[in-house]
């Protein structure tokens, strides 16, 4: 988490000494969400070695229930408090790429990172058809069309789960590639999140209280819900422990990034990201701590 803050502190000063400017943030972001992060999803189901199956499907069938139910739940949350639907966004996707994996890592070992990659290949899938469906409607009331849903991110996503599943071997040259270009990914979204940081009054993060009422809703109430939810359902404490964790990280960055890209309010996803970021110092350890 002090590394995310770095690169974003590096974004930021990129901005005020004019090395960066709205133009760039704008042409990096759709770099990001067209080529980077596609990049970062094939790599991910690369040399992923399955082990016990039936663990694996189960975390599968859990990360597929998570992200067909949140996105029920923050519907309503937005209803209910009147907000506008980015936060709808920002409820939804969590921080799990650059927080989540060496978390998970730290606290059960390298071969449950295995697990976050499979909570991102859905991630991913629910992000660029639902995700984009939100930011389509939000920029004009037409009928969201399907064929502007099959972009570069869920295309990936949707490939990236059959390698996966069925264990296809790639090109000892794609992987190269592809690896090198997800391994920009984080460091540079963060960096231009940081600059977009920049464009925003630091005073207006930490008055707006709808921001406060998200941070609470994101690192605290959601994975509480997931908790009370899962464990009725699911007996493995790895599982549980696992999704309630991932579902208590800060927005994705992929977030900003996406709204960005689709004119969406970065504004406020970048601000809602960094206030979640801070307060999750102290909410991630007590997440640890319980699960």
């Amino acid at each position: 988490m002090i590394l995310l803050f770095g690169l974003m502190a590096v974004g930021y000063l990129a901005k005020i000494t004019k090395i960066m400017d709205n133009i760039s943030d704008k042409y990096f972001s759709k770099f990001i969400t067209n080529i980077a992060i596609p990049a970062t999803i094939l790599s991910s189901a690369i040399g992923q070695n399955i082990g016990d199956k039936m663990s694996t499907f189960k975390v599968l069938l859990v990360a597929i229930s998570i992200f067909l139910a949140t996105p029920f739940i923050s519907i309503l949350i937005v209803k209910i408090l009147k907000l506008e639907r980015t936060y709808e966004l920002m409820l939804n996707y969590s921080n799990l790429g650059f927080m989540g994996i060496p978390i998970i890592s730290s606290i059960y070992g390298n071969k449950y990172v295995l697990y976050v990659s499979i909570f991102m290949m859905v991630f991913n899938i629910s992000l660029f058809s639902h995700g984009v469906s939100i930011l389509q409607k939000e920029n004009n009331s037409s009928k969201v069309q399907l064929k502007n849903l099959l972009n570069p991110g869920i295309i990936s996503a949707l490939a990236t789960l059959l390698i996966f599943i069925f264990e296809i071997p790639m090109n000892e040259f794609i992987t190269i590639i592809l690896k090198n270009i997800g391994s920009i990914t984080t460091p540079l979204a963060m960096i231009i999140i940081g600059s977009i940081l920049a464009s925003v009054k630091i005073t207006s993060i930490f008055t707006d209280k709808k921001i406060y009422i998200y941070t609470i809703l994101k690192i605290l109430v959601y994975p509480l819900l997931t908790w009370i939810i899962l464990h009725n359902f699911v007996n493995d404490p790895v599982i549980i422990g696992v999704t309630v964790i991932l579902c208590g990280l800060p927005t994705a960055g992929n977030v900003s990034m996406l709204c960005s890209d689709y004119n969406g309010n970065v504004e406020l996803v970048t601000k809602g990201m960094f206030l979640s970021t801070i307060f999750s110092f102290v909410t991630i350890p007590l997440l640890m701590l319980i699960f």
